[in-house]
């Protein structure tokens, strides 16, 4: 049977392996300590934070399809927020998402959704692939130089910028992945012991430095305790990416209590993480890539203008694609 090497473990490579595990063995490489990549959820206890993808829409019927049975399970549930934009600390704009198209999240945590499509997998965790090498097949290597296996296709849904640091030149699509530019985001984690008197649960924000606020205790099943998480802009994540992450917090800690007039440096838990590729620079719908000569494929949501659908989107057209060649 065909060998495929899947490098990450997020919604997108989790979805091709699903997609493709019944015309060939395929095995996924993950960096991280678990699966979901920026489908994460960060614990802390008492608090719970969904640190990267904040909910996602499901306009397709592909996609529809593929949700339903998670839907049915109670992994997948509708948040309905309060929804405004902010112009500075102005509200532009309401809504209730009650009444408008659903806003779906995993229940209890995002990541729940990705962990449950992986369980009948094979996955490798703590593994950084560095680099592959065409034998007869495909040979894997990880940062230390140990081979980790050697397969007939290796299909790539880390971000751009690292697929092309892994992948040979002779990727039929190399100068075209390495063009993709994609700007990173810190993500604010703020945990109290009661609730703060907002108007909203859910706010995209035009602001320098602050892209998003959310009560992720809001989401459905997120228990007792009080949550906020707070996206910073790209552009203050690209200018301060190296910078001191305590440093960092603060700052974004005062920029948050200016906007809602509250001071939550209070706060009884606070963090910051930092994504280096969180989105694209330019959202754009583009292909995904496979090398048909090469055996190699790569695609994300950075193929599909970001968001959770497009990653699902990418995997769902790359996969297509694989099993007409593979059979």
């Amino acid at each position: 049977m065909t060998k495929i090497a899947i490098i990450g473990a997020g919604l997108c490579g989790v979805t091709v392996a699903t997609l493709l595990q019944n015309h060939a063995e395929i095995r996924i490489f993950e960096k991280a300590r678990g699966v979901s990549g920026r489908m994460s959820t960060r614990r802390a206890e008492p608090y719970f934070f969904d640190h990267g993808a904040q909910y996602f829409t499901a306009r397709t019927l592909p996609f529809q399809q593929f949700i339903q049975p998670l839907i049915e399970l109670g992994l997948i549930q509708r948040w309905n927020a309060r929804y405004v934009k902010l112009d500075g600390n102005q509200i532009i704009e309401r809504k209730d998402w009650r009444e408008d198209e659903p806003r779906y999240v995993g229940v209890p945590g995002m990541n729940v959704i990705v962990k449950h499509l992986a369980k009948n997998l094979e996955v490798t965790l703590h593994t950084r692939i560095a680099n592959v090498r065409k034998e007869a097949q495909w040979q894997l290597y990880d940062d230390q130089g140990i081979l980790l296996g050697a397969f007939d296709w290796v299909i790539s849904t880390a971000p751009a910028p690292q697929t092309v640091q892994i992948f040979p030149e002779e990727f039929a699509y190399y100068s075209q992945i390495k063009a993709i530019e994609m700007r990173a985001c810190f993500s604010l984690m703020l945990g109290f012991s009661a609730p703060l008197p907002l108007e909203f649960e859910a706010a995209h924000i035009t602001h320098p430095d602050l892209s998003w606020l959310a009560v992720n205790s809001h989401k459905p099943d997120r228990g007792e305790s009080y949550t906020l998480m707070v996206h910073s802009s790209e552009e203050f994540a690209e200018a301060h990416i190296e910078a001191d992450r305590n440093e960092v917090m603060q700052y974004l800690c005062s920029a948050t209590s200016r906007l809602i007039g509250y001071d939550v440096s209070l706060a009884d838990y606070k963090t910051v993480h930092a994504w280096r590729y969180a989105n694209n620079a330019k959202r754009e719908q583009g292909p995904t890539f496979l090398d048909v000569h090469q055996q190699l494929g790569a695609c994300g949501d950075w193929c599909f203008g970001g968001r959770v659908e497009g990653a699902f989107g990418a995997a769902y057209q790359l996969s297509e694609q694989m099993k007409e060649k593979i059979g």
